[in-house]
C-alpha cells in the first residue's frame, strides 16, 4: 500500500477530528499499514508507514476486529483485558464511511473503571479474585 494514494483530505479529516483526543488514534489501510496517526500517537512513536501487525509481538493482535469491521462495513467494539499491557481496553475499529479500505482503530485504557471479572485471576489465591489472596469461602 502506497500511503501518498490516500487523498489529502482524508488525511487533513483524520488530523482535525482526532489530533485533540487523548489517546493514540491510527488511520489504518486493509492491508495494516498505518497511515496517520493523531498527536497521542506520534508522541508514542507510531510509525506512520509500517504494517500495525508487524509491531510487537504477532499475539499482541489476536483480539484485532479490523476484518470484521471491514467485510460489514460497521465500527466494531471489543472490551479485554490486554496481557502486554496490563490494561482493560476499550477497542474500536471503525471503516470510513466512503472509503472501504481505510479504518480508524484505538483503544482506551479503561482499568480504574472496568469490573473485576475483567482482569485475570491472581496467582496463589485459588481462583478467587476477591483481592484478599487467602480467600477459601468460595
Amino acid at each position: 500500500m502506497a500511503i501518498q494514494q490516500i487523498s489529502e483530505e482524508i488525511r487533513s479529516n483524520f488530523h482535525l477530528y482526532w489530533d485533540n483526543f487523548p489517546q493514540p488514534v491510527m488511520l489504518v489501510h486493509k492491508d495494516r499499514t498505518i497511515i496517520e496517526t493523531n498527536r497521542a500517537g506520534q508522541t508514542l512513536g507510531y510509525p506512520v508507514g509500517t504494517r500495525c501487525v508487524d509491531l510487537g509481538e504477532k499475539q499482541h493482535h489476536a483480539g484485532c476486529r479490523a476484518n470484521l469491521a471491514l467485510s460489514e462495513q460497521a465500527g466494531v467494539r471489543e472490551v479485554a483485558y490486554s496481557e502486554h499491557l496490563e490494561q482493560v481496553l476499550d477497542s474500536y475499529w471503525v471503516p470510513l464511511a466512503g472509503a472501504a479500505d481505510l479504518y480508524v482503530h484505538f483503544g482506551i485504557d479503561i482499568s480504574e473503571y472496568a469490573a473485576d471479572r475483567l482482569f485475570p485471576k491472581k496467582a496463589g489465591n485459588g481462583g478467587c479474585n476477591c483481592g484478599s489472596g487467602g480467600c477459601g469461602s468460595h
